[in-house]
């Protein structure tokens, strides 16, 4: 699908629920997660399109909020980081969408795993979201990383029933709470604008969590290889995303009375 065709099947529409994942969707995934920047023409695009009246826009990824504030620094944005389970809008102030976990999680061992891990193979990265572990290797050579990933796994077993569960991703491996995913956010953000047309954009298995929680009518929308033929709506890369971005913006000047 281009982008000419997925804007068309929203034209008409005077109030969206845009939501989109961002490593990956928004911007080109990166060898490590610090170079997945956002250029300038990007920040644009989303404070043009945050100035489209009904337009609601909100980015939902697994990074921290505090990470997503400071590379989409954009008045009137919604974040929600960690995988759905914190949300943060204009105001600053940020909702946890999730209790409390009743047991002790105790990520500075888990986080310890991780960077004996990272250390005993080259290519691996760890990065360390708090209430959160990713192992990053994308950089690594593909058969050391699987003998890698298997022992990390077997050593993280006794740490499992503390309430925690692993998560495969785009040579990642991440360890969060049980529980959390992108659906959550989807879920608030739907219910705090539930007249609007609901379309959610993202390239990974997390953001599979987010298209099952769209309400009927919400547009699911892959982006890359693995959503290609999986999902009705699909384009093909972090530009196709843009340029869809740039014909919401075209669309809107065009409807607008002069």
């Amino acid at each position: 699908m281009s982008p000419a065709q997925l804007a068309a099947e929203i034209r008409g529409h005077r109030e969206l629920l845009l939501m989109s994942d961002y490593d990956g969707t928004l911007v080109p995934l990166a060898p490590r997660p610090e170079l997945a920047l956002p250029g300038e023409g990007l920040l644009n695009l989303l404070r043009q399109l945050l100035r489209r009246p009904g337009l609601h826009l909100a980015i939902i990824s697994g990074r921290p909020v505090t990470d997503l504030r400071r590379l989409l620094p954009v008045p009137g944005l919604f974040w929600a980081g960690l995988h759905g389970s914190q949300v943060a809008g204009p105001d600053g102030v940020v909702v946890n969408l999730i209790p409390e976990p009743s047991g002790d999680i105790p990520w500075p061992k888990i986080f310890h795993l991780a960077r004996k891990t990272a250390a005993g193979t080259p290519g691996f990265l760890v990065e360390n979201k708090g209430e959160g572990v990713a192992l990053h290797y994308r950089l690594a050579e593909p058969a050391a990383a699987a003998a890698a990933l298997r022992q990390f796994r077997c050593d993280l077993q006794p740490f499992l029933p503390c309430g925690l569960e692993l998560l495969p991703g785009h040579k990642i491996l991440e360890i969060r709470r049980r529980g959390i995913n992108k659906g959550l956010a989807v879920t608030y953000f739907t219910r705090l604008w539930p007249q609007a047309l609901p379309l959610y954009l993202g390239d990974d298995r997390t953001d599979e969590d987010a298209f099952a929680a769209l309400p009927a009518g919400g547009l699911a929308v892959g982006v890359g290889s693995r959503f290609r033929g999986r999902t009705r709506y699909y384009l093909d890369s972090a530009a196709a995303v843009n340029q869809f971005l740039e014909l919401l913006i075209k669309d809107d000047r065009e409807l607008t009375p002069a």
